[in-house]
């Protein structure tokens, strides 16, 4: 369907195919309201799953009130409807999922966005930046640091707006197609250190290039290699 979809958009339109055709006073409030309790997904492997095997696995994974429905919209890509919105919610919260350690990358759904069409290429994990000089473990300092690694959401800090222990935990979302990064080096009244960085429940990844994923289908299974301190309590 995907290489279908790809050789249409190489066609020359015809002036009948090019005419814009306006749904904007034919949207369905039915279908928008059923679409607050969807998420969509997509797993990031090779070979293709079925929708009963997601179904089934995700169902033991997720403990949720009720099981939810899959539908395919592509390869491994999924529309998820919930039976209410706590469910839904308590899934966006709980990401990175994994399936067969391999990244299944969810999302809201934008119910203006074709489901194949929507970006899968980034995740949020949260990231430990291990050893940093205790001055350093603020709100101010892991934002700094996150910044370049990728987007911060969150900088784990105690009630009074510090960090404290061996390392500061930071919500980050990554570009799942570039290499993991390993550390940072800071500096900090004239010294240098390195700080060496751990991602959380981290799926099976590239060791050659430090990648989770390579291009649309994946990468291949003998250069994947899994994080043995992560989590293993998803699937």
């Amino acid at each position: 369907m995907n290489d279908l979809a790809k050789r249409w958009e190489c066609l020359k339109l015809t002036e009948k195919e090019s005419q814009l055709v306006d749904l904007d006073d034919e949207i369905s409030e039915e279908l928008k309201n059923k679409g607050e309790c969807s998420l969509v997904g997509k797993i990031w492997m090779e070979r293709n799953i079925s929708k009963g095997v997601i179904e089934t696995t995700m169902a033991k994974v997720w403990r949720i009130s009720r099981k939810a429905l899959f539908q395919e919209v592509g390869t491994n890509k999924f529309v998820i409807t919930f039976a209410n919105q706590a469910d839904k919610q308590r899934i966006l919260d709980g990401r990175p999922w994994l399936f067969d350690n391999q990244l299944f990358v969810i999302l809201p759904l934008d119910g203006f966005i074709p489901p194949q069409q929507m970006d899968f290429s980034r995740e949020r994990f949260w990231v430990q930046f291990h050893d940093l000089p205790i001055a350093c473990m603020n709100k101010a300092g892991g934002e700094k640091l996150g910044e370049t690694v990728g987007r911060v959401l969150e900088v784990e800090l105690q009630e009074d707006g510090s960090g404290w222990g061996s390392f500061l935990r930071i919500l980050i979302e990554i570009e799942i197609e570039k290499p993991l990064a390993r550390g940072r080096t800071i500096a900090i009244k004239g010294r240098t250190y390195w700080i060496p960085l751990k991602f959380e429940k981290l799926p099976h990844f590239c060791f050659r290039c430090g990648s989770i994923i390579h291009g649309e289908g994946g990468g291949r299974d003998s250069v994947w290699h899994m994080d043995e301190g992560r989590d293993e309590s998803k699937i």
